[in-house]
């Protein structure tokens, strides 16, 4: 009875509130030996440091490195995995334990990962430090590292004991929090028909993202069972539901990724003495940046569409199971239709994410990405859905 208390709906919503609200506060803590105030004026010049800009009164805090450093190290475990034939046997077939060591496996990168990009960030911040040695290097360093490692446990507090997966909870958390900002822009930009046709296309932009995020192909199934009785309601029919975009926002994620170390390559590159008299158009650099991330997007939904969903494990599971789809026969012919299939989904939805997230001056229009706008609904519904399936089964233990 004292289980099914602790883990009643009431008690992972009040769970999940209590870790949301430490996250934010730990923003607000401020890193050792770093002028606030000054650093604000310095923001725009220095890329790296952009990227954790949180408020006008407060730049770099404790947790201002959040989640990051746990995405890219699940990336890059995802990546391992795929390639590494023993990462995969541990991730396939070996169960709980297997599970249990890929996690593991996953917090060592992301300890990583948290060096690395402070580190960085330190070093970013050396221009702006009236006082530079090891011991103030060291400070901020474990500041920013410690905070990222207290992000992470809290992440899996959620994930155990809360609401939703826990990393994306608090990177919704933290795009929430630059609300009041986005309709305070919103109701500025204008008069009432500005207002009334932001208000307009935004919707219309949330209604896009929505539907085609849950937007699937239903490919029906019949059994073996099915196939030879004569009994069987023919109305009773398995199918085989493939989502347009598999990959959710992971793949913008992953370009988003790789084109912050590429902006941070170039930047530094730039800045030799070989490159001292090179000037680049704005426009230039405006319409590269784009094409490249159009370019990565794309790639990497194409990429984790198949990671994800592989057609020849796929096609070797149904025959297993002695299911096939009507009038394809099992085995390559199975695998060949659903490996097209997928194909043609998967650059569906690539298309959209590509197209969707390099449209000119939408960040500007309403404050923030395409891209937190596909976190926030992609997180929204998951979590919805979550509850209804606790309430549901919450109510079913009520009435036995």
């Amino acid at each position: 009875m004292q289980s099914n208390e602790q883990n009643s709906v009431g008690n992972k919503i009040r769970t999940t509130i209590l870790v949301i609200f430490l996250t934010r506060v730990g923003n607000y803590i401020p890193v050792p030996n770093v002028d606030q105030e000054y650093l604000i004026n310095i923001l725009n010049s220095t890329p790296i440091l952009r990227n954790f800009y949180t408020n006008e009164n407060l730049v770099l805090g404790v947790f201002s490195l959040g989640i990051l450093p746990y995405i890219n190290a699940s990336i890059m475990m995802q990546l391992l995995t795929s390639v590494v034939p023993s990462l995969e046997k541990l991730q396939k077939e070996e169960g709980e334990a297997g599970r249990r060591q890929i996690t593991k496996y996953t917090r060592y990168l992301t300890l990583f990962w948290a060096i690395v990009e402070s580190v960085s960030i330190t070093f970013a911040l050396r221009p702006i430090l009236f006082i530079w040695n090891f011991d103030i290097c060291s400070q901020i360093t474990l500041a920013l590292i410690t905070g990222s490692m207290i992000i992470l446990w809290l992440s899996e507090i959620i994930t155990e004991k809360g609401i939703g997966n826990g990393s994306s909870i608090i990177i919704t958390a933290n795009i929430l929090a630059g609300l009041p900002n986005t309709l305070k822009t919103i109701f500025n930009s204008g008069d009432g028909f500005s207002i009334l046709l932001n208000i307009l296309s935004f919707t219309i932009l949330i209604t896009g993202i929505i539907y085609v995020q849950e937007a699937v192909r239903v490919i029906p199934l019949i059994s073996a069972k099915q196939l030879f009785s004569q009994t069987e309601n023919p109305t009773k029919t398995s199918f085989l539901p493939l989502k347009i975009n598999q990959g959710g926002v992971m793949p913008i994620i992953f370009a988003s990724t790789v084109l912050t170390f590429l902006t941070v390559f170039v930047g530094f590159i730039t800045k030799l003495d070989i490159f001292s008299n090179l000037n680049i158009n704005a426009n230039v650099q405006t319409i590269f940046y784009s094409g490249t991330n159009f370019a990565l997007i794309l790639a990497f939904s194409l990429f984790y569409s198949n990671l994800i969903l592989n057609p020849s494990e796929l096609a070797k599971d149904l025959n297993k199971m002695a299911v096939t789809i009507p009038g394809v026969r099992p085995g390559n012919q199975t695998k060949e239709f659903l490996n097209k299939t997928l194909r043609r989904l998967s650059l569906l939805g690539a298309l959209f994410l590509a197209l969707i997230v390099t449209i000119p001056n939408i960040r500007s229009s309403y404050g923030f990405g395409v891209t937190s706008l596909l976190i926030l609904v992609g997180v929204t519904v998951d979590t919805s859905r979550q509850i209804q399936t606790l309430l549901i089964s919450e109510s079913y233990n009520q009435t036995n």
